[in-house]
């Protein structure tokens, strides 16, 4: 059945380690029902800012096999130019236990090595050349690819109910250039309008139902650069947003899609 127990601690009652205990697991009882069925990723919060050869990640939640875990103060770690393209981390470390508590350790790193799903969750790549500045602002949905000076979010993996999907930042970005565009088709209307209005936020199957019926093919199974490449080629193709005024004023600019 359903119910709810809250402990009332009043003057000259016993406290007894049940109440405790109650006080203990409602928080964790919550988030554990609340994220059923989500697939691993970022829950919220970690954003990035470059400064003079210094990253920092700004705090935020993953979630990962089943856990929560949170970063309540920013990381701060030292960057430096090396013109090739670099990968950064979370890893999940081994389980700890010590003194009466169990401690769900991570630690971030960045290395030339793609993320190991089993153990690792990417949160960023790019490759920063010497002199120039590591950006995080975007000028439209085709500069999140731009292979150079730019954080790249297209592979970080956002948790969200039936699996890992896009960053809703990239997401609200297509769905605002499309609409914009003058979007005549009704499924690209419905997509974008409902990815709006849910702040970016879309399963994973919702995306690759739309893009399969988009495009005519099979987009199941295919990870975030696949539903990335299918978002794009739909503002290339029917010259919405920010793609095709960009290109055809300035020119191609350097893209990397990995």
């Amino acid at each position: 059945m359903f119910q709810y127990v809250y402990p009332q601690f009043e003057k000259k009652r016993i406290l007894r380690v049940e109440m405790l205990d109650q006080l203990r697991d409602y928080p964790k009882n919550l988030f554990d029902l609340s994220f059923q069925g989500f697939g691993n990723g970022i829950v919220n919060g970690c954003s990035f800012t470059w400064d003079n050869g210094v990253l920092t990640i700004s705090p935020g939640i993953i979630y990962h096999n089943e856990k929560l875990y949170m970063m309540t103060e920013p990381f701060v770690m030292d960057c430096k130019a090396e013109d090739r393209m670099r990968y950064l981390k979370v890893q999940f470390l081994t389980e700890a236990r010590e003194m009466g508590k169990i401690i769900g350790n991570t630690r971030i790193v960045l290395e030339e090595k793609k993320a190991d799903g089993a153990t690792e969750l990417e949160l960023c790549r790019f490759r920063l050349q010497n002199g120039a500045r590591l950006r995080s602002t975007y000028e439209s949905f085709s500069d999140y690819s731009t292979e150079y000076d730019t954080i790249n979010l297209i592979y970080q993996p956002y948790a969200a109910a039936g699996g890992s999907t896009l960053n809703p930042r990239l997401v609200r970005q297509f769905a605002r250039e499309l609409i914009r565009g003058g979007v005549t088709d009704p499924l690209d209307a419905g997509f974008s309008m409902a990815a709006l209005s849910n702040n970016g936020v879309v399963s994973v199957s919702c995306m690759e139902e739309y893009l399969s019926a988009r495009h005519g093919e099979d987009f199941n199974g295919n990870g975030n650069g696949a539903i990335y490449r299918g978002l794009l080629e739909i503002l290339k193709d029917n010259g919405k947003g920010e793609f095709k005024r960009r290109t055809g004023n300035h020119g191609n600019r350097g893209m990397l899609l990995i």
